[in-house]
């Protein structure tokens, strides 16, 4: 018997090696097991490994044999597993980067049970987005130490409006995680937690100690604050640990914490019921993220100065009413600045520049330029008080900047120049980053401009939407969200300086083909922006006919095109959008992406927003009634991945459809006489083609002949499957360079569709 079993994971292949090897001795677990519990438990823990560096500690002949540390991406490694150079000393080491199941399950192979992220995302190397305390018992003590000292430690931490958040270690200890915003360079963190750390030892110097050296702690728990070096990690939420029960390190509220009797309490053989009582308790620890209390001069009061710049701030605003911090405390000069993305009764961008205790702000209509000699326009408005750094939220109607506030970008401002008329300065975050002036022109007006070239080229970039994943069943979770399945032309819309350019799947231009679609001042409040979306032609009862939008994009000659846009048009459906203004917003999450489009699409036009639902259930029945294609089940906690298919989407559909090149024909007989009789499909796997058998309905006379005028212009071919068929005598076999469309109820045991019907042509796939 072979070794190896080969399965699909999100629609990659993989093999796997040696289930039954016994990982874990005492308890009997086998790599089969391993593997199947890193599987169920994807969901949770690509969360926290998701776009990180991974260290991973591999066990291949199980925890009581050989370990091995491993950094260093291999070779062979699969090239759809993402990698992430970082230079150590004198070598680039490529970190390896999980975002989808397939990869976990590729680490289980590996025996990688213990999984150890960074603590930054590959998006913003720089910036950790939190720190950690490892609550390191000594030898021979109990569990209630741990417990009693992290308990202080929260409190602690606490003081200073921190937001601790705990795991067991699955060890000895537990590790305390606190969430801050990643606008912080990993020095200035580490240079943080240490003089937090030092001066809680220093408080509670009979029982905790900074000291790593066993022999010199005296019987007290070590507070380990090394693992926030840059260079460090530390086991992830959800990872296996090597120890003979299979514990698990595993996230806990801090009342659950003080019920437990070890850190390896949670197994792999109780975390199924832990979840199901508790859920993922911290599935909304980013919202709790702050600014390091270093840059936040916490403990005095605002002083005089600062309240007299204030004062037209605090005139404006009812504090009763609106979310908007008051100000409170007299902050040291961190020289810091944000960017808010602003749905008042214009939408805009406010810029907010830090500045002897308050923040200068400005509003700007169409947002800081993104190309170099670009001037826009910025209106000086009130000082704000530095609280305002960071603040999201909803300002309620009539009250002064009634709308939605976003923070679009923060980190650091370099000074160059300031005057009364003139600044010069430099932005710098993982967000955004450029060199501008602001000029005053006459009282409140001022310009900005850029003085240099963006680094970020995403939008000249053909990018590759992401693929959806396929699902029999509508999934629930309160990370759901659900719209219609639209039944057209996948396309990329890219919006720059009042010109739409469109793109399909394939990364062909089809813009010509869609001339209502031109028109981005009439369509966007933004000025720059990259946009998913899907084409589609409507009949009278709103339902999206594939086979019209499929004629607009055959449609040639400009008289042509222009009497279609009448006979005929189109609608785009936008539902997800990859770039804004400058920036990259792909590891935003989904829920904020999509309130970002919404608030970018101006309404009643040929451009509309995919509107979502949360009741998923609900919506499918309402897509079958009306006989649509079936709905999108969407995760609104992640990020988007170009190009990659994954089960952040997944698409539930009454009836499959397959994109498939047609191979060959075989000539018509009776009614079809002059026509054809069928086509015969296929797709290309692993260097081979797979047959998926014949088509032939779905047809009408018109479709016929079109059809066969495209295949007769074609190369013929040599036959290019192996499989036998019916009839070889009467096939033409032909160069596949024709996409289509098939509905089908099932697969057959040979491969084959069953009951496949002809829906259309799909010339936007091919190369």
């Amino acid at each position: 018997m072979s070794k190896y079993v080969y399965t699909e994971v999100d629609g990659i292949k993989l093999k796997l090696s040696n289930l039954g090897k016994t990982l874990y001795p005492e308890a009997g677990i086998s790599k089969a097991e391993v593997i199947q519990y890193y599987m169920k438990i994807a969901p949770y823990l690509i969360k926290y490994i998701g776009m990180r560096p991974l260290t991973l500690i591999r066990y291949p002949d199980g925890i009581d044999k050989t370990k091995f540390y491993s950094k260093t991406c291999p070779d062979w490694a699969p090239p759809w597993i993402k990698r992430q150079d970082i230079q150590h000393s004198e070598e680039v080491v490529p970190y390896a980067v999980i975002n989808n199941t397939a990869g976990i399950v590729w680490l289980a192979n590996l025996a990688a049970l213990e999984i150890h992220p960074m603590q930054m995302v590959t998006t913003s190397m720089e910036y950790p987005d939190h720190f950690i305390f490892d609550i390191d018992p000594p030898e021979g003590s109990d569990f209630s130490g741990v417990k009693e000292i992290s308990l202080k430690l929260k409190a602690f931490l606490e003081s200073y409006k921190y937001k601790p958040f705990v795991k067991t270690s699955g060890s000895k200890g537990v590790h305390i995680v606190v969430p801050i915003l990643a606008q912080h360079p990993h020095e200035e963190m580490v240079e943080c937690v240490k003089g937090l750390a030092k001066l809680f030892v220093q408080q509670n110097k009979e029982t905790s100690t900074l000291n790593l050296q066993k022999g010199s702690r005296n019987g007290k728990t070590l507070i380990d604050i090394y693992r926030n070096h840059m260079a460090q990690t530390t086991v992830s939420a959800y990872s296996l640990r090597a120890k003979p029960e299979a514990s698990i390190s595993t996230p806990v509220t801090w009342d659950h914490l003080m019920q437990l009797d070890s850190s390896k309490d949670i197994t792999i053989n109780n975390i199924d019921a832990h979840l199901e009582k508790y859920g993922d308790v911290w599935k909304d620890m980013d919202k709790s993220a702050v600014a390091l209390h270093t840059h936040t001069g916490q403990g005095e009061e605002v002083n005089e100065e600062v309240k007299a710049k204030l004062k037209s701030y605090l005139s404006k605003r009812d504090f009763a009413k609106s979310p908007e911090p008051q100000p409170q405390l007299s902050l040291t000069n961190q020289n810091r600045f944000s960017v808010q993305l602003h749905d008042a009764s214009n939408l805009h961008y406010d810029l907010r520049l830090e500045d002897q205790g308050v923040l200068l702000s400005w509003a700007i209509p169409k947002g800081l330029p993104y190309k170099p000699g670009v001037k826009r326009l910025a209106i000086r408005t009130e000082d704000h008080p530095m609280e305002y750094l960071d603040f999201e939220g909803t300002i309620p109607k009539d009250e002064y900047g009634a709308g939605e506030m976003w923070v679009f970008a923060i980190g650091k401002t370099k000074w160059i120049k300031k005057t009364e008329t003139k600044y010069e300065f430099e932005l710098d975050s993982p967000q955004l980053k450029g060199h501008y002036y602001l000029y005053r022109t006459k009282g409140e007006q001022w310009l900005v401009e850029r003085k240099n070239e963006a680094a970020d080229t995403f939008l000249k970039e053909v990018v590759k939407p992401q693929l959806a994943d396929v699902s029999k069943n509508v999934p629930t979770g309160i990370n759901y969200t659900y719209e219609i399945k639209w039944d057209g032309i996948r396309a990329m819309i890219y919006v720059e300086d009042d010109q739409v350019k469109i793109l399909s799947r394939s990364g062909r231009d089809i813009t010509s083909q869609f001339p209502e679609l031109q028109i981005a001042p009439d369509a966007f409040y933004i000025e720059n922006g990259i946009f998913d979306g899907e084409i589609i032609s409507m009949d009278e009862k709103g339902r999206p006919i594939f086979s019209n939008v499929i004629s607009r994009l055959h449609t040639a000659g400009e008289r042509s095109i222009q009497a279609a846009v009448h006979k005929n048009p189109v609608y785009c459906y936008l539902y997800d959008c990859l770039y804004l203004d400058g920036r990259n917003i792909c590891a935003e999450p989904l829920s904020k992406r999509q309130a970002w489009l919404r608030v970018s699409l101006k309404k009643n036009n040929q451009y509309r927003l995919s509107e979502t639902m949360t009741d998923g259930k609900a919506l499918y029945d309402a897509a079958k009634a009306m006989n649509l294609e079936g709905i999108m089940a969407k995760d609104k906690t992640k990020s988007y991945e170009p190009g990659a298919r994954n089960r952040h989407w997944l698409k539930v559909k009454f009836r499959e459809t397959i994109s498939a090149e047609i191979i060959g024909y075989t000539e018509g007989k009776g009614d079809r006489f002059n026509l054809f009789g069928a086509i015969h499909i296929a797709v290309r796997e692993d260097q081979r083609w797979k047959y998926l058998g014949k088509v032939g309905t779905g047809f009408d006379e018109d479709k016929m002949i079109q059809l066969l005028g495209l295949m007769n212009d074609l190369p013929k071919s040599l036959k290019l499957i192996e499989e036998n068929i019916e009839e070889p005598s009467r096939t033409v076999w032909i160069e596949p360079k024709l996409w289509c469309e098939v509905q089908y109820a099932s697969l057959t045991n040979k491969g084959t569709l069953r009951e496949p019907v002809f829906v259309g042509l799909r010339p936007d796939l091919e190369a």
